[in-house]
């Protein structure tokens, strides 16, 4: 496996086209598709799938590209660090649920970006059960998760700060009226839950199997501002952190439920490997974040 192979790869991954990669990296298609032949007979996988006209990467493809664009990166990084030691350059793959993407990230991005405009930043959702095997690879530098509690071997964890999650819905539904609201109550409701924040969500669905509670549904999405509109709606209840909803709140366009059934008490961890080396960037980043959860 050589780097000019992952580059051509991650060329094809990118444009979706063997020809298109051609032209862009200036070789005949057939060594482009020479080239991904050798990968895949080296790993023993295949890497693209075609459907119809179109190719797409396979689950082993999806993983190579990120694994690929590390390698990749850190070329680039060295050859930075080699001719100039003065403007640091490179890349920082970065786990974040999408409440800090939306309400903190902003801020830490600015700050970041304008000590260091040339280290590119790869920011994905959250990754829970995998966490530690990519931490521990490479594949991601930094993870920040919401949830109640994490340990993982060799990783080392730190509270930024505790995290309100309230149950909010509709101003229209009745539940907004009662005194209190428990488990029990939300049984023949309709549950909105976020995939992009998927600790608390777990650490939910985890207390109302506990109680052995059954909503009439449960809806995933990918955007928690489409579970906001969908509430406004009229449509179920979600569990959230205040911070998402603080806007809608305080318009009246959304309530919040009485809850008084067993707390739910969330936390933002920034986790990372305990026996990796933390680079300059990526300890800058780590504090910039700190600065700005914290505060």
């Amino acid at each position: 496996m050589e780097l000019r192979q992952l580059k051509t790869f991650r060329t094809v991954a990118t444009l979706q086209s063997f020809n298109q990669a051609a032209k862009i990296l200036n070789y005949a298609q057939s060594t482009v598709s020479e080239q991904i032949k050798v990968l895949e007979s080296d790993l023993n996988v295949r890497l693209f799938e075609r459907l119809g006209k179109r190719i797409v990467l396979t689950e082993a493809g999806e993983l190579l590209l990120q694994y690929a664009q590390k390698m990749l990166d850190i070329e680039e990084e060295m050859k930075a660090e080699i001719v100039s030691k003065d403007e640091p350059q490179g890349s920082l793959a970065i786990r974040i649920p999408e409440t800090i993407s939306i309400y903190y990230l902003p801020r830490i991005v600015k700050t970041f970006h304008r000590r260091f405009p040339k280290v590119a930043l790869h920011f994905n959702s959250c990754s829970y059960y995998s966490l530690q095997q990519e931490l521990q690879s490479g594949i991601t530098n930094l993870a920040f998760l919401i949830t109640d509690v994490f340990q993982g071997m060799n990783l080392k964890t730190e509270i930024l700060g505790q995290l309100p999650l309230v149950f909010v819905t509709s101003p229209e539904n009745p539940l907004v009226y009662q005194d209190s609201v428990r488990a029990s109550d939300i049984k023949n409701e309709t549950i909105l839950l976020p995939k992009g924040d998927c600790s608390y969500r777990m650490l939910f669905e985890k207390r109302l199997t506990e109680e052995n509670i059954k909503p009439a549904a449960i809806l995933n999405f990918n955007s928690i501002e489409a579970i906001k509109h969908c509430l406004m709606a009229g449509i179920g209840i979600t569990i959230i952190p205040e911070i998402a909803v603080r806007e809608e709140l305080a318009k009246g366009e959304l309530a919040v439920l009485s809850w008084t059934g067993k707390s739910l008490d969330v936390y933002v961890f920034m986790i990372c490997h305990k026996e990796k080396w933390l680079s300059p960037t990526l300890s800058a980043f780590m504090e910039t974040a700190r600065e700005i959860i914290t505060s």
